[in-house]
């Protein structure tokens, strides 16, 4: 059974269902491997632990990122 590791910064669960749906339907098409055989695990990462640049996403959020940390609330 194949595992598909995503690595992200904090994804909202729509974000997270559309790559899901994408990735594990693209590995089938192309592995021929059951779409119910295929994981796919997500390993989010809060702003205070991921830094670019020297200087943490929590003090200088990505501007182009939209997932949890920048949603309304």
């Amino acid at each position: 059974m194949p595992a598909i590791i995503i690595h992200s910064l904090e994804l909202t669960d729509e974000q997270k269902k559309v790559l899901a749906d994408k990735y594990i339907t693209i590995f089938s098409e192309i592995s021929k491997v059951p779409k119910d055989r295929i994981y796919l695990f997500f390993d989010g990462y809060t702003l205070d632990n991921a830094a670019c640049n020297g200087v943490l996403f929590s003090e200088n959020p990505p501007k182009l990122a939209v997932g949890k940390f920048n949603q309304p609330k």
